[in-house]
């Protein structure tokens, strides 16, 4: 064993242990190493099976070439390669001190073993610069995990696939595209994740703040988790479908814990099918409609889950035993309440229930009425959903997804592609606790990592006849209560005190720069070059990272990140695309600052107002947590 493949395996064998262990047991045996002139780097491989090589002249030549033509990323921090080749060209890279991280997608393990022979990459693998990954083993849940990585994150928009040589384009160019479409994919749900929509977090915030006497009055979440009533647990979700499982459901009721989204209880009410959970996820009023709609007296006994962030209507109409659990935001955990636990990272009622079956352990999980897409005559949800079989129509940005059963594709809107993206992720995650999902819709769209399987034969081969326990909760003790009031008081006061002392700051810097913004609109491009006093406009950038310091610190992530976080995130995106511009001249950098300013204009603006925006809402239900108190 060469010196060099034994740094490289033994680095990787800490961080990629499975991978390691493949390249290892994989010596070439389809490809040839071959030296082209004097030079002994001058390495080029040759594939035996194709009779094709890697480069197709001389190797260190279109290494100079392929060098050449990436000075234009010579300050992007993060490069994406299909292909290694000899590893020659991404060693190369590592001498720009911009470049943070590479992602190598290499479809061929014996190609990792000979790079691994010639090139010493141990010191990359193990500072996390570099990561080797097999594209043919990537799958969705560790596309998003590359994403969510700050380092990656803030430059998702700067994002290109680049190939290693003709040879790739040549005989992957499916592979190429397949998992070009997987990282897009899965930037689109990173951005997502941020959220769009302040006013949503901001009612979000609200709402919690209101609801926490109700929190913390009711049992934890805590007692919840890990204790599972059955054996099997079923959810049940609102599509299409849903009417052809039910009366499967309903003989089986006694025997599995049937976790039911909002929406399926008023059909399940009708029914007289008893789910044991109920989630309840969004922040809109209407969503009060489904408790309303289903007749207090069978609520009773349910154990409702409610995110703290629920309108009060929602709450009002809920009558069985009410369990409010927090989103995992970081206002949330700002309050440091853990006891009463976090579910809801998805964005749905449905996706909340399946977290909370992961959480108590179920190692069986099937999902019905989770079709996600249209059914063929059109409707978007079960007969008897309150707000129509038809609420969601067909619309011009509708997508299509392979069908379940994978025979074809079936019609489907992006806000359900991401409740599925959801569920993926989720499902490859609870696979390590040695779950498995088994999608028993029988129709809609294909969740993949979910086993097929109608939910006729599930239950035949899975469910037992044996009755399921009952589910205990007592509520906190009346000091417990009392202690915890007063402190998440304290912490909302404390919340209002420091947003007014970061806004003041971010409001005197925002009027530093706004001034300097204004002379330069009234000058040329040409007078701003040569007029502007440079030294002057550095000052201001580097007050502007004085912000930025404070909006890194924890303390600041956790009162007010959740809220500015869907703008700034969007904006910092763009402005990575300023940071990576080339700024190799005089001119290109005096340019380059005078963009940086007129941009964090706009940005310290929206900053100063966010934050703002959040201290009125707080302020407007701080009133909840002291009429609390005073009783």
């Amino acid at each position: 064993m060469s010196k060099i493949f034994e740094k490289n395996i033994t680095a990787l064998f800490e961080k990629d242990k499975d991978l390691a262990e493949l390249i290892f047991a994989n010596p070439p045996k389809n490809f040839e190493v071959v030296q082209q002139g004097d030079d002994n780097i001058n390495l080029n491989i040759i594939d035996l099976k194709n009779k094709y090589p890697i480069y197709e002249t001389d190797p260190l030549k279109e290494i100079e070439q392929k060098q050449k033509e990436f000075k234009k990323f010579e300050r992007y921090p993060v490069l994406f390669l299909y292909g290694l080749g000899n590893g020659i060209f991404t060693k190369l890279l590592f001498a720009n001190p911009s470049l943070r991280k590479v992602f190598v997608f290499e479809p061929n393990l014996e190609i990792l073993y000979i790079a691994f022979h010639i090139v010493d990459f141990s010191n990359e693998i193990l500072n996390d610069k570099i990561k080797f990954i097999l594209p043919q083993t990537l799958t969705y849940a560790k596309a998003l995990d590359i994403f969510t990585d700050k380092d990656v994150q803030l430059f998702a928009k700067t994002y290109e696939l680049q190939i290693h040589s003709p040879y790739y384009e040549k005989f992957f160019a499916e592979d190429i595209v397949k998992l070009n479409k997987l990282l897009i994919r899965a930037i689109k749900q990173t951005v997502i994740n941020f959220g769009n929509d302040t006013i949503d977090t901001l009612i979000g915030i609200e709402h919690h703040i209101k609801n926490l006497p109700e929190m913390i009055k009711n049992p934890a979440f805590k007692q919840i988790e890990k204790k599972k009533n059955a054996e099997v647990a079923v959810i049940v979700a609102t599509g299409p479908s849903l009417a052809k499982q039910l009366p499967i459901l309903k003989k089986i009721q006694d025997y599995v814990t049937i976790i039911s989204v909002d929406a399926s209880l008023p059909i399940l009410a009708r029914e007289g099918i008893k789910p044991d959970f109920v989630t309840s996820l969004e922040r809109v009023e209407l969503t009060g409609k489904f408790f309303e709609n289903t007749p207090a007296q069978f609520q009773k006994d349910i154990i409702m889950l409610h995110a703290s962030l629920q309108h009060e209507r929602v709450l009002k109409n809920s009558h069985g035993k009410k369990v409010l659990v927090m989103r995992p935001f970081r206002y949330t955990h700002y309050y440091g309440l853990h006891n009463y636990g976090y579910l809801g990272v998805g964005m749905s009622a449905a996706n909340m229930a399946y977290e909370l079956a992961v959480k108590m352990d179920y190692k069986k999980i099937a999902l019905i009425g989770q079709d996600l897409a249209y059914a063929e005559d059109g409707n978007s949800h079960a007969k008897g959903h309150v707000l129509g079989e038809n609420e969601v129509k067909f619309k011009d940005s509708d997508e299509y997804v392979t069908a379940y059963g994978g025979d074809g594709l079936i019609r489907t809107t992006r806000v359900w592609n991401m409740f599925r993206n959801f569920y993926e992720k989720d499902i490859e995650l609870a696979k390590k606790k040695d779950i498995t999902t088994y999608n028993c819709t029988e129709g809609g769209a294909r969740i993949e990592g979910a086993v097929e399987m109608p939910f006729r034969d599930f239950i035949k081969q899975y469910v037992k006849e044996k009755k399921k326990k009952p589910i205990r909760l007592r509520k906190p003790p009346k000091k417990s209560i009392e202690k915890n009031l007063k402190k998440a008081y304290d912490k909302t006061i404390k919340m209002i005190d420091y947003g007014e002392k970061v806004k003041s700051k971010i409001e005197k810097t925002f009027l530093q720069i706004a001034k300097e913004c204004d002379k330069l609109e009234k000058m040329t491009p040409s007078e701003r070059i040569e007029k502007s006093d440079f030294d002057k406009l550095i000052k201001l950038t580097k007050k502007i990272d004085k912000i930025k310091d404070i909006l890194e610190t924890k303390k600041f992530s956790l009162l007010f990140g959740e809220t500015i976080q869907s703008y700034l995130v969007n904006k910092e995106l763009d402005l990575a695309k300023i940071m990576v511009r080339p700024s190799n001249t005089d001119k290109e950098k005096k340019e380059k600052i005078i963009d940086w300013l007129f941009e964090h204009k706009e940005w310290l603006f929206m900053l100063a107002g966010s934050i703002n925006a959040q201290l009125i809402v707080v302020k407007r239900a701080l009133p909840a947590l002291e009429k609390e108190i005073k009783k």
